[in-house]
């Protein structure tokens, strides 16, 4: 039997449960964020660098620090952060200065996304996919905030005070992808000012993206968004765009009369061209998501035109659109495809959402890309990916957790969650490549890797005597690739890496 000693005092402050931070840190300093948040505007607070309390800050949300003073007493015990960030306690007046003192945040925003357009692993070519969607996230305990509405929460059956987040999130043909911008739908100052509606917030920010590509991209979005004038505007701006046909969409087939040669274009609903090809996809065999391409559809768009009086005016014209219908083979899904269509997006007040088209299952997708529609499926099954954002920035990442009544901490909140789940997926589309698993998951690498136990020590050698040792936990074995690949050299965190500093020489 094993006898017990008497325990000995020691001091355990050299304990961590953010082991992950230096490969974290690692991507942040390759980002250049700490330069970005600077050239914002964003500056010290009482003596300490912003950039350092962003860093902070994008920690406690991988670490799921509920609120500010729960991140400032997570600081303040763990010897780590300590370590790196060169400071031995923060306090939550510190932070919450830090937050409520700022508004550029839209401007660091747009200067990360033109960074990750500048590293070729994250930069946007042709053929990628912008998905568009919006969410909302409830915040009763500031009603006077101007971008709180009354809103349908279609999953509770309830209404509740919350914001209507625009969001677009970025999916490269690589398989990498990241959240690129969010806009907050804000309430008109009056009755008489015009009221923005979420298509011109998705407007806005698809024209902020040319700013910074200008290649041809997929615009992926559910059928909230057909609206016809918003289609036109991002053809105009050389967006390919692709969304799924609601039940009362009007389609048209052309036709060639027998005899006469007389071209027609006979209406059809989208539900009957689902029952037509539908036993074309039972034969399509094994595949996880079957596809047909139906020809010669059109439907009408305004087109802007010269009457006889020479004056301009808008006609509807025939214009041809790729038509595919899709089906999920997987058992399980057309179970749940089958059952009564539920809306899951949240709307203005008084606004309807018409159903979508569908067939036992299969479901009708449109697009402008009526030269390239074997490409229409791919890029719609890549939409799928902002839902999982909205899912990920809400469980783990503690969307919503932000319970402040000031604007500018719910944009900083907002922009630096977004910031903690770039570098969060670009850790994860590293494992993906690098050791070839296929199922690696956000919560993972979180688990795995950015929030594990550790232990900081001094190493005992002569020749170097400011060498020190992390332990990890074993669970972080896991991960050990993105480890070798990240781990830095030096601990601290700099506001610029000393070893890619370019010295300048004394000119005359």
């Amino acid at each position: 039997m094993a006898r017990l000693c008497k325990p000995e005092f020691k001091e355990l402050s050299s304990f961590s449960n953010v082991g992950g931070a230096p490969v974290l840190r690692t991507l942040w300093d390759r980002f250049d964020l700490s330069l970005l948040l600077s050239q914002s505007g964003i500056f010290k607070v009482r003596g300490v660098a912003t950039w350092v309390l962003a860093f902070l800050y994008v920690v406690g949300l991988i670490n799921r620090c509920p609120s500010v003073n729960a991140l400032a007493t997570f600081f303040n015990t763990d010897g780590l952060l300590q370590r790196m960030l060169g400071i031995q306690r923060v306090t939550q007046s510190a932070l919450s200065r830090f937050l409520t003192g700022f508004s550029q945040w839209d401007m660091f925003n747009q200067k990360r996304t033109a960074r990750l357009q500048e590293d070729p692993d994250t930069a946007l070519a042709d053929g990628d996919v912008l998905a568009l969607d919006d969410t909302h996230a409830p915040h009763p305990y500031a009603k006077g905030i101007p971008f709180l509405y009354w809103l349908y929460d279609s999953s509770n059956k309830v209404y509740t005070w919350a914001m209507n987040i625009v969001a677009l999130y970025a999916v490269r043909s690589n398989g990498i992808e990241y959240p690129w911008s969010y806009a907050i739908w804000t309430k008109p100052e009056n009755d008489t000012d015009k009221k923005q509606s979420k298509l011109d917030l998705a407007w806005q920010m698809l024209l902020a993206v040319r700013k910074h590509v200008t290649y041809r991209l997929w615009v992926v979005m559910d059928r909230w968004y057909f609206s016809k004038p918003f289609l036109l505007q991002c053809e105009s701006e050389n967006f390919d765009w692709v969304t799924k046909a609601k039940r009362n969409t009007q389609l048209f087939r052309r036709m060639i009369e027998p005899g006469t040669g007389r071209e027609r274009f006979v209406p059809i609903r989208p539900r009957d061209l689902i029952r037509e090809v539908y036993p074309l996809l039972r034969t399509q065999g094994n595949v996880d998501v079957a596809s047909v391409v139906c020809e010669n559809i059109y439907i009408k768009m305004p087109k802007v035109s010269v009457n006889r009086r020479g004056e301009p005016c808008t006609k509807m014209k025939y214009t041809p659109v790729a038509a595919v219908v899709g089906k999920r083979m997987n058992s399980e899904d057309n179970k749940a495809a089958t059952q009564p269509t539920e809306l899951v997006n949240s709307h203005e007040p008084g606004e309807t959402e018409e159903l979508a088209a569908e067939y036992k299952g299969a479901y009708l997708l449109i697009s402008n890309r009526c030269d390239a529609p074997s490409e229409v499926m791919g890029a719609w099954l890549k939409r799928w990916r902002i839902e999982v954002l909205f899912r990920t920035a809400k469980q783990e990442l503690g969307m919503l957790n932000c319970h402040s009544p000031n604007q500018n901490h719910i944009h900083a909140h907002m922009t630096l969650l977004f910031t903690a789940e770039t570098l969060v997926r670009y850790l994860v589309w590293e494992q993906r490549k690098t050791a070839g698993e296929e199922d690696c998951t956000h919560g993972q690498v979180i688990r795995n890797l950015l929030c594990i136990r550790c232990h900081t020590r001094q190493a005992a050698r002569t020749n170097e005597p400011d060498l020190i040792v992390i332990d990890l936990d074993t669970t972080a074995r896991h991960c050990a690739s993105l480890i070798d690949k990240f781990w830095p050299t030096r601990l601290e965190l700099r506001w610029f890496d000393p070893d890619k500093t370019q010295l300048l020489r004394a000119t005359a």
